[in-house]
């Protein structure tokens, strides 16, 4: 029973790491303070929890893609800060980034521009799905250690380069910022 109990734990203990480092928990995250944009947008607001943006990017993705255009670049614009929006009611603007607004958009899919600015960007090759927990935390702490206030909504710029290899993503974090 004793090496039953051994074995249990280092399976999930094992499990535990491989799902870690699939995720990218141990990859670094670089932090500086850029200048960056303007970026125009076609997205569709998006209303409730932000772990369920992905089925609207891919909305906008197939739009593009009937149109003869791939979207190199999504990107998810978060209005909301979830410590203090109920999930069901956080709003998010979610998309692609394009040169030209193509014609023929459906009603719900909006021409947008994510305006030049001052940002604190943050890059991470790790799943976006764990950036509440890896990256934001580190923004917070550098935007205190360099004394200087989230003006404005968060920006996930994601950009996949590989098809085949799910791993080979970067996530752009942009946070609109100014001295306090």
């Amino acid at each position: 029973m004793k090496y039953m109990l051994v074995f249990v734990f280092v399976m999930v203990v094992s499990f535990g790491a491989y799902v870690a480092t699939y995720l990218g928990a141990f990859k670094g995250v670089e932090i500086s303070e850029v200048q960056q944009g303007p970026f125009k947008t076609i997205y569709i607001e998006h209303v409730g929890p932000y772990h369920k943006v992905n089925k609207v990017i891919e909305k906008v993705e197939k739009f593009m893609a009937s149109k003869g255009t791939v979207c190199q670049r999504t990107f998810g614009e978060y209005l909301d800060d979830p410590r203090q929006v109920e999930e069901a009611r956080l709003r998010a603007k979610v998309g692609c980034l394009i040169d030209k607004m193509p014609e023929g958009a459906p009603e719900e899919m909006k021409e947008g521009e994510i305006p030049a600015r001052a940002y604190v960007q943050a890059v991470f090759t790790g799943s976006p799905g764990i950036g509440p927990l890896k990256v934001y935390p580190r923004v917070e702490a550098y935007l205190q250690q360099k004394d200087l206030k989230q003006t404005d909504a968060a920006i996930e710029i994601y950009e996949i380069h590989s098809i085949t290899e799910k791993s080979a993503m970067t996530t752009t974090y942009l946070f609109p910022v100014k001295a306090k």
